[in-house]
């Protein structure tokens, strides 16, 4: 059985965007309906030294992770992920030619659980889609 939190129509003017900036502009959107515009603020300055995307007004902080592939990649080791991820919660979010869908928001402390590190690259540790709460959408 599907689980996801949302299926949202990419739209046209943002398709051809890199992976990354089609999922944080995806979560902007979800955000805004889901929570009635409270204000969203997206981490500029700091964000590739503190690996934070976004931070809402209560104080939560996002990372967004988006892919097209099969795994969502950490660009660490996996023996340093605890203090690499920074963020509260992780918003993953697979991208097909038509389609966002937004996964089950996880606390850092699940995708600790759930990383694995990568047989390609020394510097980098992995998730698999199929190891968050559903099978695979569509890859």
């Amino acid at each position: 059985m599907r689980t996801y939190l949302a299926k949202i129509k990419i739209p046209s003017e943002i398709k051809n965007e890199s992976t990354g900036s089609i999922g944080e502009k995806i979560f902007e959107l979800w955000f805004k309906y889901n929570y009635a515009d409270e204000p969203l603020f997206k981490q500029s300055a700091d964000r590739d030294f503190q690996k934070i995307d976004f931070a809402d007004h209560k104080g939560y902080t996002y990372q967004v992770k988006a892919t097209k592939a099969k795994t969502y990649t950490f660009n660490c080791d996996l023996e340093a992920a605890g203090e690499y991820l920074n963020s509260e919660l992780y918003v993953f979010i697979q991208l097909d030619e038509e389609y966002a869908y937004i996964e089950p928001i996880c606390k850092k402390e699940e995708v600790l659980i759930k990383l694995k590190k990568s047989f390609i690259e020394d510097k980098k540790c992995f998730l698999y889609i199929s190891d968050l709460f559903q099978q695979k959408l569509f890859i």
